[in-house]
């Protein structure tokens, strides 16, 4: 056994058992952000408690910073039903609500070239999709896939297919992996769009989104490309990157993963190596280190925060399951960190919040956060 697997066994079972040091306590919540704790977490459960779980523990976590403990503990493992805590100061046990506001999933609309509209996901898939001799495939599994062997290539029908368009947006709720015809991998999440022609034919291939977006670029060194928002132009000749380029959001944020890219705002360019990110806000931009992991979780199917403040955490959990939030302005900039299942449905998620230390209930579709 590592001398690190001692240490951080008796970091997890220490916080349970309240026995910590205020200097404990500290690198426990700085390993616990970075997610280096999740196997001893997961372990400490698996190992006290049953099928039908009984054991109550104490919970302590900071007023000011939301540390999420419970919802690594109780959802990295995926429990089934209720589980009971005792927190100091805690006059009654939260009863988890009853409700029908499910988790997001594979959900999308497809607009073709000529203006129709397929649904995609859900009961009524289409398997099988034709729109000027491309056939696009739609998997169960949530995944869209263009094929243009079938397509005439001689310069004149490559140029008009070229000039139309197909559009995938996903709804609140709603993410989708689309294969583009040059073998570009994408991945939207919720309330997200892109924009794309049918088939990448001259010196660019240049696609136009909304949202968030991650993408995998098919490498040809002959057709660079090219992302477009509102506000900035990514060019890329083979990478893997992430854009967070939502409407609410406060700036666009772009996360390099691998590769290079050469990033175009209003006034300035910017070239990226693997692990930077460019913060835009419009009138100025800030390249700075990027969390990768925390970046990626909505990709892997979690939500994932390091010290985020409570208004962007309500912001992603609003987009994921359709839902209004009202929160209270003394609030909004109080900290969260923790790792929580996108999967799970939104009881559970207010349930979850709600041990860790938040005022919080859910009234008819809107999330409500008080002091």
């Amino acid at each position: 056994m590592k001398i690190e697997d001692t240490y951080y066994r008796k970091l997890v079972d220490g916080y349970l058992n309240k026995t910590l040091t205020k200097r404990e306590l500290t690198i426990f919540f700085d390993l616990l952000s970075k997610g280096e704790l999740d196997f001893y977490l997961e372990e400490d459960m698996i190992s006290n408690f049953p099928e039908e779980p009984k054991l109550k523990r104490q919970v302590v976590l900071s007023r000011k910073t939301w540390f999420a403990a419970v919802a690594v503990l109780l959802l990295f493992i995926g429990l089934s039903g209720p589980l009971w805590f005792s927190r100091e100061n805690m006059e009654e046990i939260y009863v988890m609500p009853k409700s029908s506001i499910k988790a997001g999933g594979n959900h999308a609309v497809l607009t073709l070239s000529d203006g129709r509209e397929v649904v995609l996901g859900g009961d009524s898939n289409t398997e099988l999709i034709q729109d000027n001799e491309v056939n696009i495939a739609n998997s169960a599994a949530g995944v869209l896939k263009y094929d243009f062997s079938s397509l005439s290539l001689d310069k004149a029908y490559a140029d008009k297919s070229e000039e139309k368009t197909n559009c995938i947006k996903t709804p609140n709720g709603g993410t989708y992996q689309i294969i583009l015809s040059d073998g570009t991998k994408v991945w939207l999440n919720s309330r997200s769009s892109i924009n794309f022609p049918l088939v990448f034919d001259k010196g660019e291939r240049v696609v136009d989104i909304e949202g968030e977006v991650f993408f995998e670029v098919a490498k040809n060194e002959r057709k660079p490309f090219i992302v477009r928002t509102k506000s900035q132009e990514i060019k890329v000749l083979g990478t893997s990157f992430n854009v967070n380029a939502y409407k609410d959001e406060p700036f666009v944020r772009t996360t390099l993963v691998t590769g290079k890219i050469k990033l175009k705002t209003a006034d300035q360019f910017f070239f990226l190596e693997p692990g930077d990110e460019l913060i835009n806000y419009g009138e100025h931009s800030t390249l700075q280190t990027g969390d990768i992991d925390q970046v990626l979780a909505w990709k892997e199917g979690y939500f994932k925060f390091d010290k985020v403040d409570l208004k962007t955490l309500m912001r992603e959990i609003s987009r994921w399951y359709n839902v209004s939030v009202d929160i209270d302005a003394q609030l909004e900039n109080d900290r969260f960190v923790g790792k929580i299942k996108r999967s799970e449905d939104l009881d559970k998620m207010i349930y979850i919040l709600k041990e860790g230390g938040l005022n919080i209930r859910l009234v008819d579709r809107t999330i409500i956060v008080r002091k």
